[in-house]
């Protein structure tokens, strides 16, 4: 290893001699140059730093489980190995921070002077510039913000160029938190409530006094033909009682929807059981229901608003 003398790190020659024409071919003027260099080398010292880290995790996690044979001891043998080797790791990135940190001091020192001229220099500039990194400081607290109090309608973006449900074409509400595995392209999981500030777009659980009602949706090959329904065996204990039966029309395939009212003690829920009716042609699609009975009707009409397009 040869030490760069104008950096001061253990960098041998070709590596100088990279990061210095890459610098030359990304940024020819020579201030946008040195500071292309600098940017180059600081990333280059954190990536080997991390490298140190991993490896190091990687390498202590594998000698602890070499050395650790014996079933009565094993949890202690493992754990002392493991810390053993990762403080000699974590010594190793310090003497390696050790032996950078000249060229490092330097260079955020030379960086923050020459900020300072500038900044003297163009006092107007100066002020706009630290605006925008002002409001670019701000904008991830921001987002975080509005993904924790509107949870649902910050849901909506990932689904903004295709539809939810597969194959079909839907109307869900903003106040919809909706949730789709990317495993599971057929299924989408979606919960919502109309009551209180919910109604609003508002996170439920934050914001709401009871928990959000479920919806289900998934689809299925246009020649499976099973109606989805609670058997009968289920309704026997009677905490399960059958309320009504709808039918809506999807387009050119109708579908039909079970109500049952599940009841323990006091409280009670309900669950709708929809599915369309296989014409041989359109995908079938299944949906599901479980919650709040004022919520039933939001579901009702994101339902009646599919239409099937193949």
């Amino acid at each position: 290893m040869l030490v760069d003398d104008s950096t001061g790190t253990f960098f041998p020659s070709w590596v100088s001699t990279l990061l210095d024409g890459i610098s030359i071919v990304l940024a020819p003027r020579w201030p946008m140059r040195t500071i292309l260099l600098r940017l180059l080398k600081k990333l280059l010292l954190f990536s080997i730093e991390f490298l140190i880290l991993f490896m190091g995790l990687i390498l202590s996690l594998g000698v602890a489980a070499y050395l650790t044979d014996d079933a009565r001891t094993r949890a202690l043998v493992f754990w002392f190995t493991f810390l053993a080797c990762f403080v000699l790791v974590c010594a190793l990135v310090i003497w390696f921070r050790a032996k950078t940190q000249t060229w490092t001091l330097e260079a955020d020192a030379t960086a923050w002077l020459k900020c300072r001229a500038r900044r003297k220099l163009h006092p107007r500039r100066t002020k706009y510039l630290r605006t925008v990194r002002y409001c670019l400081l701000c904008l991830p607290s921001l987002c975080a913000a509005f993904g924790l109090f509107f949870l649902p309608a910050a849901s909506h973006v990932l689904y903004f160029d295709r539809q939810p449900i597969p194959h079909y074409r839907t109307t869900v509400p903003m106040n919809w938190l909706l949730v789709k595995p990317y495993s599971f392209d057929d299924y989408v999981w979606a919960f919502f409530s109309d009551r209180g500030s919910s109604r609003y777009g508002f996170t439920p659980i934050w914001f709401g006094r009871s928990y959000p009602s479920s919806a289900t949706f998934f689809v299925r090959d246009p020649q499976l033909a099973d109606e989805w329904r609670r058997p009968e065996a289920e309704r026997i204990s009677g905490h399960t009682t059958h309320a009504a039966v709808r039918t809506f029309r999807l387009g050119m395939i109708s579908a039909t929807c079970f109500e049952y009212e599940h009841r323990y003690g006091s409280n009670s829920a309900w669950e709708s059981l929809c599915s369309t009716q296989p014409n041989g042609i359109n995908y079938n699609l299944r949906a599901a229901f479980l919650g709040n009975r004022d919520d039933m009707d939001a579901f009702y009409q994101v339902l009646n608003s599919a239409t099937p397009v193949n």
